[in-house]
């Protein structure tokens, strides 16, 4: 279940370290329609690692280790930043892969919708992340949905034929952004640490 659109939740000791990225988070009903697409490609493609239907998310920026306090001074400013921002419309739509082409390391589906938007959006984000001395990622910022991991090498070598028919989802509305901290070998496996909300607009 998701948090309150308006909560933060409350961060540890400043002690403790987090693993954190900013994302867009995915309505229940996107997060089944991809789930029943994953299904039927996991029985005809074999990778190692298949996402959470409740993890699948656009990422906006990835910082990495950082302390609570650090997290919360950086969600102070996510939460300005965001209220400022406008919402934006965004839908699945075809399915690629990244690495090598016998044996890829990611299975993504496509964002389209405002991409402008959500490239300004990104920017944004990323401008405040490194204001908190989060450093920019250095490639180019290709949103993705990424629903598995690291193509079984003893396997048949892959083919993008598999990858045909792809079907384009509902659009959603994104109201908010989200702060996530990252829980290594759980499922799911990121929380909301902080969600703030877009602009209503008028």
């Amino acid at each position: 279940m998701h948090p309150s659109a308006h909560s933060t939740k409350a961060l540890s000791t400043p002690s403790d370290t987090y693993r954190l990225f900013v994302g867009i988070r995915l309505p229940q009903a996107t997060q089944r329609e991809l789930a029943l697409v994953a299904a039927a490609l996991k029985e005809r493609l074999p990778f190692q690692k298949w996402t959470h239907p409740q993890d699948v998310h656009v990422t906006l920026s990835f910082l990495g280790d950082a302390s609570a306090e650090k997290a919360e001074s950086l969600a102070h400013d996510l939460r300005q930043l965001a209220a400022a921002a406008l919402p934006l419309t965004l839908h699945a739509d075809g399915l690629g892969v990244f690495g090598p082409p016998a044996a890829p390391s990611v299975l993504w589906a496509g964002v389209a919708g405002d991409l402008d938007a959500l490239a300004a959006l990104q920017r944004e984000v990323a401008g405040a992340c490194a204001r908190h001395g989060f450093p920019a990622e250095a490639r180019a910022y290709r949103p993705h949905l990424t629903l598995a991991r690291r193509y079984r090498l003893a396997a048949e070598p892959f083919s993008r034929a598999s990858l045909a028919g792809a079907p384009s989802l509902p659009a959603w509305r994104v109201e908010d952004i989200v702060l996530y901290r990252s829980h290594l070998g759980r499922q799911p496996s990121y929380e909301p640490l902080g969600v703030f909300p877009l602009s209503p607009g008028v």
